[in-house]
């Protein structure tokens, strides 16, 4: 059993193993919807009834950023290194994919000859990322995958994307306040963060606001992912109180087990998977498994559309024999993003926050970026 503060130094935590699981059940999950239907359905979809892998790989991705996001403000105490330490976890490697999908893959697998390709005001409309991170603008390409099951589909994954900036807006503002200083003041930060929940902006044809649907969630989804984030957020607040245990994990699913069928079974479900990913993430016999780079993120960028392109050549191979010939290609593209844009990116910026003036009167410590994660 170990308190859940103790692991929020990334030597001792394995958080970036369960982002990396994460991002591959969502590709994993994405099979199904790519390629043309085999008679087989996913397995967590069929199991519950209420949700699938692809959504349960975004919650844990969202309980930790969270958890780890907020725990970030909290050691900077720094508005503007956050939003430029976030920044440039999140705006490379969408500006690396864009060219990417407009220069590599785009040619490829267009229907268009390419002097229409390339003198088409839409292929060029994809160097706007910050569109696509803040704004939820969807990347399309002119003859790109208009065939395809998912027709024109680049990178779907990517809608969480602004969700999870607005959140990293939430952990701003309210650490601005004052409000993820004590355990009652970041329960005054999740209330604040109800509003962007409840308030849904909408940017098409112009922007205008309305009150969320509840009843509307996102295709597939048993849940939303927001209120996952603001549970991570609880979690640090009460880091010091919230102990792991093995045993206590394996308890509370026998108690899913037991009480399904009951109206206890969908909470139980959800605290029991969210339970489970700190297990995983804090277990110390699972820690020789954690790998040293993070690319989660770039498993998640590129998986949907390099399967767009395996279902654009052959849409008839079945969902496992699809997912498992795009996997290397997608740890290829993984391991390019990673090791060429984002680690050298978020380098680049520790390193020019380093020599900044607050940094040498001691306002923040080395311990200060432990917590970064992918946005997800």
């Amino acid at each position: 059993m170990s308190l859940l503060s103790n692991a929020l130094s990334r030597d001792r935590n394995n958080f970036d193993l369960v982002r990396l699981i994460a991002a591959v059940t969502v590709v994993y999950a994405h099979s199904f919807v790519v390629q043309l239907p085999d008679g087989h359905e996913d397995p967590v979809a069929v199991l519950l009834g209420y949700d699938y892998t692809g959504s349960l790989g975004v919650f844990a991705f969202f309980l930790l950023s969270g958890l780890l996001v907020t725990a970030s403000f909290d050691r900077q105490r720094s508005a503007s290194r956050f939003v430029l330490l976030r920044a440039s976890r999140i705006w490379p490697a969408v500006a690396a994919a864009s060219l990417f999908a407009i220069f590599l893959m785009g040619p490829l697998v267009t229907t268009l000859p390419l002097d229409k390709y390339f003198s088409s005001f839409q292929t060029w409309s994809n160097l706007d990322s910050f569109s696509t991170i803040v704004f939820g603008r969807r990347m399309q390409l002119p003859g790109v995958f208009d065939h395809n099951r998912q027709p024109y589909a680049i990178f779907g994954p990517l809608w969480t994307l602004p969700i999870e900036v607005r959140y990293y807006g939430v952990v701003l503002i309210t650490g601005m306040l004052g409000l993820l200083k004590s355990r009652r003041a970041i329960f005054g930060a999740v209330l604040l963060g109800t509003i962007p929940f409840l308030v849904y902006p909408h940017f098409e044809p112009h922007f205008y606001v309305t009150l969320r649907n509840l009843a509307h969630k996102p295709g597939g989804y048993g849940f939303f992912p927001e209120p996952v984030f603001m549970a991570g957020m609880l979690l640090y607040a009460f880091r010091d109180r919230v102990h792991i245990s093995g045993w206590t994990c394996v308890a509370l699913w026998c108690a899913f087990l037991v009480l399904r069928g009951t109206p206890l079974e969908y909470g139980l479900f959800y605290l029991a998977f969210g339970y489970a990913v700190l297990w995983i993430g804090t277990a110390a016999l699972l820690h020789r498994f954690a790998p040293r780079n993070d690319y989660s993120f770039g498993i998640y960028i590129y998986g949907f559309a390099l399967q767009q392109v395996i279902a654009c050549f052959w849409p008839h191979l079945d969902h496992m024999s699809a997912f498992l010939l795009t996997l290397p290609f997608v740890f290829a593209c993984a391991w390019v993003s990673w090791h060429c844009v984002e680690k050298p990116a978020l380098d680049w910026t520790r390193h020019r926050l380093a020599r900044s003036p607050a940094r040498s009167r001691g306002t923040t410590r080395p311990s200060d970026t432990v917590a970064e994660v992918a946005p997800r």
